[in-house]
């Protein structure tokens, strides 16, 4: 489970919810295309926000790339 947006038990339990369902769903996805497919997933039961220090991050990512 990726650390930097499953953080609480709550959290946990639907990064959990999602794994499951991604296994129903999709039982032949493995490796990276099973991590996308559960992180969709839980994204949308957990009504992810990235944390605003993460949109900070990528905005000054960007303008580097520049």
């Amino acid at each position: 489970m990726p650390v930097n947006v499953v953080r609480t038990p709550e959290e946990e339990l639907a990064w959990e919810h999602a794994k499951a369902r991604a296994r129903e769903q999709y039982p032949e996805a493995t490796g990276e295309r099973f991590y996308r497919i559960v992180m969709a997933i839980y994204k949308k039961m957990a009504h992810y926000q990235p944390h605003s220090s993460a949109a900070i991050d990528r905005a000054s990512a960007a303008r580097r790339m520049r």
